[in-house]
């Protein structure tokens, strides 16, 4: 006979355990707290995914992919894409999910484009001239403003300029 509870307002987790006729309670707070830490993205899709009480199948149906993917973003291995992100809004809250860092960018793209625009009038500079500062190509710089997402290889390698003029 197994039962969890658990108590938000003390964050503790106990589990019962019949052992050898006897009930012990066992205190597996420590390992929950790793379990549900939330310092990336793939933590916060895990951490909401089970307080949603939702499995990881679920949520491969629902953005149609494999098991396996839902999984590697769990564990950080891949970030989905806008569209995945998209069809993830339908039962996760996007604005802890994406609360930073690349997904953040990927999911409010178009207010990313915003606010490079906004930057690159009130600095009247060139598409040149923006593309040098951020440290990427001109022909990457076009391939944003025909639509195309960030990936996250170029996202690590220029997010501190992004930050330094306060484009994330």
């Amino acid at each position: 006979m197994n039962k969890s509870a658990t108590f938000e307002e003390c964050r503790e987790v106990v589990d019962t355990v019949e052992l050898d006729k006897k009930s012990v309670n066992v205190d597996c707070s420590e390992f929950i707290e790793k379990k549900f830490s939330d310092n990336t993205f793939g933590e916060r899709l895990r951490k909401s995914r089970i307080e949603l009480g939702i499995s990881i199948s679920d949520v491969a149906d629902l953005c149609g992919v494999t098991k396996s993917i839902i999984s590697g973003y769990e564990l950080n291995r891949y970030y989905p894409s806008k569209e995945i992100l998209m069809l993830m809004s339908s039962k996760f809250d996007m604005s802890y999910l994406c609360i930073e860092g690349y997904t953040k960018v990927v999911y409010n793209f178009d207010k990313f484009l915003y606010k490079l625009n906004l930057w690159i009038k009130e600095n009247n500079f060139t598409k040149e001239d923006a593309a040098n500062k951020l440290g990427i190509s001109r022909g990457l710089f076009r391939f944003w403003f025909n639509g195309c997402v960030i990936k996250i290889s170029t996202y690590n390698k220029i997010k501190d300029n992004l930050k330094k003029y306060k484009l994330i």
